[in-house]
């Protein structure tokens, strides 16, 4: 597995250093804090060019060849990290404090997860609501048809058009309703006594419409 590439401390280009001690200083500094193997492009990529990658793959060689890191072959190219004091291990006291921060940090897991799932809820929750724009041009439309029914009232009021009240219009409709059901039913009459004529062969259908001044297709 290729080495993972470390979070570098500056974002700027640094003027290469020139200086072989100095350069290894800054490459054994960075290879200890990071604690993981790297190879010299990486290095110098991540130091942002302090020192350059042919420097830098060269002091590093020299540093092996002196025990001042740790390096092996990796694929077509080498890899180097800095090593470590064996002796430079924990207290009980700071094992013990590492635990507890551990506890509190599961501990707190489930809530903020729980919070994390609240407010994912609550942005699905507006984004699924209205923009404002769209809410803008709603306001609009609604204006324009209050003013139309607006303008249309005014000349109903203005004109000799009175309104129908509720009795009349009742009254009307019962009356219409009325007449339907009258028609239906001589409808049906004269279609039982056209069929009976027809039946019967005496006229024929178009002869029955001209005598009785019926228009249309028979």
């Amino acid at each position: 597995m290729p080495p993972r590439k470390a979070a570098t401390t500056s974002s700027t280009t640094t003027k290469p250093t020139t200086d072989d001690t100095k350069a290894c200083g800054i490459i054994l500094t960075y290879l200890v804090s990071q604690n993981r193997p790297y190879s010299a492009t990486e290095i110098s990529s991540n130091l942002h060019n302090a020192v350059t990658k042919a420097r830098t793959d060269k002091l590093l060689k020299e540093m092996f060849e002196r025990g001042e890191i740790a390096g092996k072959a990796s694929g077509k190219q080498w890899v180097f990290w800095g090593l470590q004091d064996p002796n430079a291990t924990s207290t009980p006291a700071e094992l013990a404090l590492a635990d507890t921060q551990i506890a509190t940090l599961r501990e707190a897991l489930p809530i903020l997860k729980s919070e994390l799932k609240s407010a994912s809820s609550a942005l699905s929750t507006l984004r699924s609501a209205p923009t404002t724009d769209a809410l803008r041009d709603a306001v609009r439309t609604l204006e324009s048809e209050k003013r139309s029914k607006e303008e249309r009232l005014t000349v109903l009021r203005a004109g000799s058009t009175k309104p129908i009240c509720l009795g009349e219009r009742e009254k009307v409709e019962t009356e219409w309703r009325r007449w339907k059901r009258t028609r239906e039913a001589r409808g049906r009459a004269y279609r039982e006594l056209e069929a009976m004529l027809l039946d019967s062969g005496v006229i024929t259908k178009e002869a029955l419409w001209d005598m009785l001044g019926i228009e249309g297709d028979a």
